[in-house]
């Protein structure tokens, strides 16, 4: 082979690629890659983030239904309550002024019982008359309250069998007075005992427990608990709206901002007026109602001494303790009276306060006879006229307390109810408005 046809000879191995493998070639990605795949991963999310929002959209609107719906149903109810409570705090009253009669009617008829008891023999027809409407009056006061009033019948039971023994015992002692027999007296304390020592008690409880109940009702209203529905459903509407504006960059949701107002406003509303409806209750309680207390106190206190003088006078020289009694007595019509609803009947009794003295004076001077005759005179100006009218002045007074504490407690009660209709419709009309206001939403989704 000739030395031209040779190829030429192989370079010499350098020395670093003796003994080292061959590199693979290095690809370069295309430059966009990465971006492209950032971007899909935030289509993705776009997706589902677009998925999310009609579903929390629904919940939301049902959320907005709900809280409507359920301050509707609260507001309505305290608001009815509140109207009850009034109703009731009428009966009530009207239950505790129909006891409080029982009570005068029982000492009424013991004061004339015990005065007519000194006349001796036949007693003045007019004077029985009263005795016998009086026990008549007690007797049919008693069925009508327990009518009116379940939870005080088992009392009032036990109080008419104390009533009837009463009249029994009674007139045993007035059958014997028109006999001329001492025993009558004997029987006219021991009926006077057993009604201060049985009857009575049993009134008082009947007296406390309907004033509790009236008292009770009559603060029945609490306005904070209409105000704080209306509150709590407010904040929860404004957050839904707060929501809703964010994610579709609108400060206000027209449906869910009717919504909103709808219940603020009836909740302010009906704060408002059981807030003047428990204050027009207080001022009530201080007045014409404590009127009706304390004239009825007044006046069971003022026969209950009435009663004491005649018995005092029956005792002849031993009757201390029915002049202690009298004097008990009195200081609690005083005490009555400076009521201001009651301040004008302080002269009719001072009179009588006066006469009795002159009768006290009587009797501890010896003239028992005619201490006896002032006590049992009906002639105009004597004890017993000036208590008579004293009596009536009083019943007239209580009378009218009571009528006006009633009346109140009903008149215009009715706004209550009309309140609680429209915060009813206020939350329909809101739950319809919120869900419509959602429901535009849900559309630009469609």
């Amino acid at each position: 082979m000739s030395q031209a046809t040779q190829g030429a000879p192989a370079p010499p191995p350098t020395k670093a690629s003796v003994g080292t493998p061959a590199r693979a070639p290095v690809v370069s990605a295309p430059s966009g890659a990465f971006a492209t795949l950032g971007s899909s991963r935030e289509d993705e999310g776009a997706r589902l983030l677009a998925a999310r929002v009609p579903t929390t959209l629904n919940r939301l609107r049902l959320a907005a239904v709900a809280i409507c719906l359920v301050f509707a149903a609260i507001t309505a109810l305290q608001l009815a309550l509140s109207w009850q409570a009034n109703r009731t705090a009428a009966a009530d009253t009207e239950q505790l002024i129909r006891v409080q009669g029982i009570k005068t009617s029982l000492l009424r008829a013991d004061a004339l019982a015990t005065n007519a008891f000194l006349i001796g023999g036949l007693e003045p027809a007019e004077q029985r008359a009263a005795y016998d409407d009086a026990i008549d009056q007690t007797v049919r006061s008693i069925t009508d309250a327990a009518d009116a009033q379940p939870a005080d019948r088992a009392a009032l039971n036990a109080l008419s069998s104390a009533v009837l023994d009463y009249a029994g015992n009674m007139e045993l002692a007035r059958a014997n007075n028109r006999q001329g027999l001492p025993v009558g007296g004997a029987y006219l304390r021991k009926a006077s005992s057993e009604l201060r020592s049985t009857a009575l008690p049993i009134v008082d409880e009947l007296v406390n427990a309907n004033s509790t109940r009236t008292r009770d009702a009559m603060g029945a209203h609490h306005p904070w608990y209409v105000f704080l529905p209306a509150l709590v459903g407010v904040a929860l509407l404004w957050l839904v709206n707060r929501w809703v504006g964010r994610h579709f960059h609108r400060r206000v949701n027209p449906g869910l901002f009717l919504a909103l107002v709808a219940v603020g406003l009836v909740g302010v509303v009906a704060a408002f007026v059981v807030n003047g409806q428990q204050n027009q209750n207080d001022d009530l309680d201080a007045g014409e109602f404590q009127a009706v207390v304390d004239g009825a106190t007044a006046r069971t206190a003022a026969n209950d001494a009435k009663a004491n003088e005649s018995l005092r006078l029956i005792a002849r020289g031993s009757g201390q303790a029915f002049e202690d009694a009298w004097v008990a007595a009195a200081a609690t019509v005083d005490q009555a009276l400076l009521e201001p609803g009651l301040s004008g009947l302080q002269g009719a009794w001072s009179t009588y306060e006066s006469q009795h003295q002159e009768i006290v004076d009587l009797d501890m001077g010896g003239q028992w006879d005619d201490a006896v005759a002032a006590a049992t005179s009906s002639e105009t100006g004597s004890s017993s006229d000036t208590f008579a009218q004293f009596d009536r002045q009083l019943q007239d007074a209580l009378s009218r307390s009571g009528a006006v504490t009633t009346d109140t407690l009903t008149t215009g009660n009715t706004v209550l109810l009309v309140l609680a209709a429209l915060a009813l419709l206020a939350g329909l009309g809101g739950a319809f408005f919120a869900a419509s206001g959602i429901n535009q939403r849900l559309k630009e989704y469609a």
